[in-house]
């Protein structure tokens, strides 16, 4: 019999950037169904990963570990002589030096972006082959996509891995407790960047306007992003959700009408999901970050510095700039469109 195809993917860390490297591996397994696909990542991301369909292994790699760089090393090391030699190819969809350096080390081919496309043009020296150099402006998306053509596959469109996502007992209580029974209104005031980030006011004004009819709900992952949706909530009379895994989160995203988000993990889930979403967009582009659906809706005021891709920013014009009434009116065009691609 032939030799079963090992194939690793790398993409370790950074929730949202895994999301929208989803359809690059629903395209790889469908060119190669035979394949033993399996995917590294560091441990919040292979949680979110394990309720991917059609994976057939998550490796969890930690190099974040709070006991110290000794510790860290030395369970890289330990991860090394366990796994050496596991895969036939290793996919790059990281490019940094850290994921660049891993495949070298894990042996077999390490296919990966060219030096310009790469995040740090030094990982392109790890690869044993290097995609054609791709368009930056474009979305990632059809970036990861383009990396496929090593080995000959080219996909027809953009697909995510599907499933069903009934909500947890949990869940279902509470949004039988809240009368919450669909068309409720998602407004997501996180993010792992500051410079991401709506202030507490623009929200609550946001909340506001949306009124009781919209069932505005507001999500939130730690407690600093808690407190802020707590003083929205207050403020405006929108729901306060619990706080929910990753498997509840993408449940309760595919039942809402539309989400209200950041350039962050919740926007890229209603893409995944089929949800229309309003992208809110400051740091970051949105035709390289936003949303394909048709329904959905990105707004930015482009600043004189551009799209700085800053992690925090002294002024966040960009952000600070917006006014609510422009969200709203936004979101309003959102269901506008979803009601017209509906008949």
């Amino acid at each position: 019999p032939a030799k079963l195809e090992r194939i690793a993917i790398g993409r370790l860390s950074a929730l949202g950037d895994i999301v929208h490297t989803l359809p690059a591996f629903q395209a790889l397994r469908r060119a190669r169904p035979q394949a033993r696909i399996s995917w590294i990542a560091e441990p919040a991301g292979a949680a979110l990963l394990a309720l991917v369909p059609g994976i057939d292994e998550v490796v969890v790699l930690d190099l974040k570990s709070p006991r110290g760089a000794a510790a860290r090393l030395a369970a890289l090391l330990a991860f090394l002589r366990r796994r050496r030699g596991s895969f036939d190819v290793l996919l790059d969809f990281q490019g940094l030096i850290k994921s660049a350096l891993l495949g070298f080390l894990l042996g077999g081919r390490r296919l990966g972006f060219s030096r310009g496309n790469a995040r740090a043009p030094l990982a392109a020296l790890f690869y044993s082959r290097r995609a054609a150099p791709f368009p930056e402006e474009r979305h990632v998306i059809f970036k990861n996509l383009h990396l496929l053509s090593l080995l000959g596959i080219a996909a027809a469109g953009v697909e995510y891995p599907r499933r069903d996502w009934p909500p947890s007992p949990r869940l279902a209580a509470w949004m039988e407790r809240e009368g919450l029974d669909g068309g409720w209104t998602v407004l997501n005031v996180g993010g792992n960047w500051s410079s991401k980030l709506l202030s507490a006011e623009q929200w609550r004004a946001v909340a506001a306007g949306l009124g009781p009819e919209q069932a505005p709900v507001l999500l939130w992952g730690n407690e600093r992003e808690q407190q802020v949706a707590r003083e929205v909530a207050r403020a405006s009379g929108a729901r306060l959700a619990p706080f929910l895994e990753f498997a509840d989160l993408v449940a309760f995203i595919a039942r809402a009408r539309r989400v209200v988000s950041g350039d962050t993990l919740a926007l890229h889930l209603a893409d995944m999901v089929g949800t229309p979403s309003l992208g809110v967009f400051g740091p970051s582009s949105p035709e390289r970050n936003g949303s394909l659906l048709p329904a959905s809706r990105a707004l930015c005021h482009r600043q004189p510095c551009g799209f700085c891709y800053r992690r925090s920013c002294d002024t966040m014009t960009c952000l600070r700039s917006i006014a609510a009434e422009e969200i709203l009116a936004a979101a309003r065009n959102v269901d506008a469109q979803r009601d017209r691609n509906a008949d």
